[in-house]
């Protein structure tokens, strides 16, 4: 049987940390609808953008967590960034009870709010697994974090609504939603609220590992020896990983920049139609991560590269077909009849996402050396995260030339470049490794 250590460090309270940070991260998605929908004085286009300042800080930050090493994945470490998190969420509370609200603070704020996605690459607690079910156990590890997405874009709109903390509220100028249904304009909503339960999250989870933290754990071996950076050479200098770094953009990648720019863009899906975007805007992300452990299985079964090709060309046509939709919603005096259509397909962009995530995961554990299996999937997720940055960029380039359906065309022009490199590189009979 071949195995490969996964990790040394990871358990159930860090995992509620993982899910904290990832939480606040991913507030931000709802925070800028609900400035939208209070009419807060800000355009598409700024609200876009601080999207992708906080999708610009996630990368940073996680390139910085890339070569720390091991270190950054220790638990205490771990902790210590979770209890940082105070500051940004603290920060939130005291923007939102004090408007007029500061563009220049909220750009802030969302820089500091990257950080909480900035620490998602890591992995349960295994000393060994078996390689022939790599798939589905990074699929699993890796959907930790994705439990954060589904609550900040589900509970957050809907615990918005209530007066928990003696918020100021703010009034809604356009029609709003949460998980239970749409928000009549005039209704008050309690922005801060976000805030303090983050505040809430981080305290629980402190206690959390002060009361479940294992006593006997031996402590981690010293590590960002000359060896471990022997380690990072090797896999740069290995094509097969900028190749699947590549292919990871394409999937991971996509999954994380659509994630934070989805509801955003249902609630720009046309200039005379408002939907209520945060009643459906969670349901794609949470899509996503459930496809995760299944395309591991896949790629378990099929193999990882066939599983990628597949992905790849769904993720074309359903781009090709979104682009579509959004033109037509663009010169249609009735666009609210093209809004099922584009929620339909990008829940389809979100499930080849997820499946081709873990699809890559598992031909990484054949084309690279397993013991340097953890530092790859690190760089890759690394790389990856510039999807909350550039996604969000391009919306903000299309909201200010009015040309929504371009950024959605290039997407499968990508999408397709990566399907015929799959094929070159890993379908043919010839291929170094083939079908991993």
């Amino acid at each position: 049987m071949n195995t490969v250590r996964t990790s040394s460090t990871v358990d159930k309270p860090t995992a509620i940390n993982l899910i904290v940070g990832m939480t606040l991260w991913m507030s931000l998605s709802v925070l800028v609808v609900q400035l939208f929908t209070v009419d807060a004085g800000f355009s598409f286009a700024q609200l876009y953008r601080l999207l992708a300042i906080s999708g610009l800080s996630a990368t940073v930050w996680h390139f910085v967590f890339f070569w720390l090493g091991e270190r950054a994945m220790q638990a205490r470490f771990i902790y210590l960034s979770t209890a940082a998190l105070l500051l940004p969420a603290i920060a939130m509370i005291w923007l939102l009870m004090n408007p007029p609200l500061s563009y220049t603070a909220l750009q802030w704020l969302a820089a500091a709010c990257g950080f909480g996605g900035a620490q998602f690459i890591a992995f349960t607690h295994h000393d060994k697994v078996d390689q022939s079910g790599l798939g589905w156990t990074l699929a699993v590890n890796a959907g930790i974090a994705g439990i954060g997405i589904v609550i900040a874009q589900a509970a957050l709109p809907f615990l918005s609504s209530f007066n928990l903390f003696g918020a100021t509220p703010w009034f809604t100028a356009h029609g709003s939603g949460d998980i239970v249904g749409i928000i009549a304009p005039g209704a008050p909503l309690y922005l801060a609220n976000i805030g303090w339960l983050i505040v809430a999250a981080i305290v629980l989870a402190t206690i959390t590992w002060q009361v479940a933290r294992p006593s006997t754990r031996q402590p981690a071996p010293p590590l960002g020896s000359l060896t471990d950076r022997t380690h990072y050479r090797a896999i740069l200098r290995n094509k097969h990983t900028w190749l699947m770094t590549l292919f990871y953009v394409m999937a991971f990648g996509s999954f994380i920049g659509f994630t934070i720019t989805f509801p955003l863009s249902l609630q720009t899906f046309s200039a005379t139609y408002a939907p209520s975007a945060l009643t459906y805007a969670w349901i794609g992300p949470l899509l996503g991560v459930l496809a995760r452990p299944f395309g591991g299985w896949l790629a378990d079964l099929f193999g990882g590269a066939k599983v990628t090709l597949w992905c790849a060309l769904v993720l074309t046509v359903s781009c090709i077909v979104a682009g579509a939709i959004t033109f037509q919603a663009s010169q249609s005096p009735l666009p609210e009849q093209w809004f099922l259509g584009y929620l339909l397909i990008f829940l389809v962009i979100f499930i080849a996402t997820g499946a081709a995530s873990s699809a890559i995961f598992r031909s990484v554990s054949v084309v690279l050396p397993l013991e340097r299996l953890p530092l790859a999937l690190r760089w890759l997720t690394a790389v990856a995260t510039a999807g909350a940055a550039y996604i969000p960029t391009l919306w903000y380039i299309n909201s200010t030339h009015a040309t929504p359906a371009i950024a959605l065309f290039v997407f499968a022009a990508f999408y397709l470049l990566c399907a015929v490199l799959v094929s070159v590189m890993y379908l043919r009979n010839r291929s170094e490794f083939y079908n991993p």
